[in-house]
Formats: C-alpha cells, structure tokens, sequence
C-alpha cells in the first residue's frame, strides 16, 4: 500500500519585509566588518607614517652634523691650499719654500671631504611606497623639496671630487714622495731643511699646471661649500616642521 505525501499546505511563506531585514542585517554586518578592517589599517598606517617621520627626523639630524663638518673641514682646506698658491709667486730653489710645498702637497691636497646622506628612511619612502602613507598636510611636498635640493649638492660634490683627483694626479707628477722613506732627508722633517728636496720634475709647465689644478680645486671646495650652506637651513627647518607636525620631542 503506497502513502502519498501531500505537501504542507499550511506552511507559511516570509514576508518581503522579513527579507529585506535579513539582506539589511547581512549588509550591517559586513559592512561594520569592513569598517572595523578599515580603520584597524588606518590605525596600522598612521603608526608606520610616525614611525617613517621619526626615522627621518634622525636621519636629517645626521645630515646637519655631517653638512657642518663637511663645512668646517673644507673651509681649513680651503685656507691651507690658498697658503699653497702662494708659493707660485715664491722660488722653489728655497729650501724652505720647497719644503711647504711637499707639506701642503701631502697633508691637504691628498684630503677630502665629501658628505653622504643618511638616505636609507628617504629610500624606503621613495621606493618603498612610504610616501603614500604620509598624509599630513604639506609634509610630502615638503621631504620631495629637501630630497630635490640634495641633488644640486651631490652635482657639486661631484666636481669636488673631480677638482681633488686632478689636483692630486698633477702633485704626484712634481713631488717625489719617495723622499719621506729616504733617511737622508730625515733632518728635514725635523725643522732642518739642510737638503733641497728633490722634484720628479722641475719643468715648469708641469709646476705650472699644478698650481692651476690647485686652484681649480679651490674653486671646487668653495662651490661645495657653497651649497652645502644653502641646504643646511632647510634641513633644520624641516627637523623643526616635522617635529611640530608630528608632535615630536626633541628626544625622538
């Protein structure tokens, strides 16, 4: 004997209005999901925006002291190849004459002084997709303007380099360094120039192109300096402007 099953005919079908709370709820609830997702990233992306301002704040405190002894050293450099050009108007047949100009040749013309950047927080906001984070008003534009004027430094540290490398080849080609392994000239070292000290050269158009290479990397050490000035000020505004708009201590 087969039982048919009849459908339930008293089964009750939902409202529209019962479906539109349930697709509401469904939507409150992912919403408010997405809400609280959101805002746990903006909360995460403020910290490293802060994080990135404060490594940078360091960085450029780096950057001033390394900007001011850059400055101080080349300007010693500076005054002590200006006491080498002198000597051009001098005889190098003078024992002591020639004597300052292996001392000036060795001490200062063989030195350099470069600055480098402390770029590794600048890189990561490049690079790195840092610089989407930071958001504050003007802040951006405001590192971009710094970074952009490092560059004018970086061209005329450059030409420092250059101006030192061929002041230093011309030297080489005019003093014999081998003297200063030669105890027969030790007395001179000592405040006694008994010895003429030897040249590799006494041509003197070679003399010659050594003082004007001397010159040009006076020249060079005077235009490095020069921007290194123009860029220090704007790197202390911006450690005070990050410090103010971050609400920083001097400590961080």
């Amino acid at each position: 004997m087969e039982v048919h099953h009849h459908p339930d005919l008293h089964h009750r079908r939902k409202k529209f209005r019962e479906y539109l709370l349930e697709f509401v709820m469904i939507f409150l609830a992912v919403s408010l999901g997405f809400m609280a997702e959101s805002l746990r990233e903006n909360i995460g992306d403020k910290e490293k925006e802060r994080q990135y301002i404060v490594s940078l704040v360091n960085d450029l405190k780096a950057d001033t002291s390394n900007m001011i002894h850059a400055i101080d050293s080349n300007r010693m450099k500076i005054d002590s190849l200006k006491a080498m050009m002198a000597l051009s108007r001098k005889s190098l047949s003078d024992k002591d004459v020639r004597k300052s100009l292996y001392y000036y040749s060795a001490v200062w013309v063989g030195r350099i002084y470069s600055f480098g950047n402390q770029d590794a927080t600048m890189m990561q906001l490049k690079n790195g997709g840092g610089l989407r984070l930071i958001r504050r008003d003007h802040v951006a534009d405001s590192i971009a303007l710094y970074d952009n004027e490092l560059k004018d430094v970086f061209a005329a540290g450059e030409l420092y380099r250059e101006a030192f490398t061929e002041a230093l080849q011309a030297t080489q080609e005019v003093i014999d360094y081998t003297v200063y392994n030669d105890s027969a000239y030790e007395e001179v070292w000592h405040g006694k120039p008994a010895l003429l000290l030897p040249l590799v050269t006494e041509d003197p158009q070679k003399i010659h192109l050594l003082y004007n290479k001397i010159d040009f990397e006076i020249g060079a050490t005077r235009n490095f300096i020069n921007n290194l000035q123009e860029l220090l000020p704007g790197a202390i505004r911006l450690i005070g402007f990050l410090q103010q708009k971050y609400d920083l201590d001097q400590g961080d």
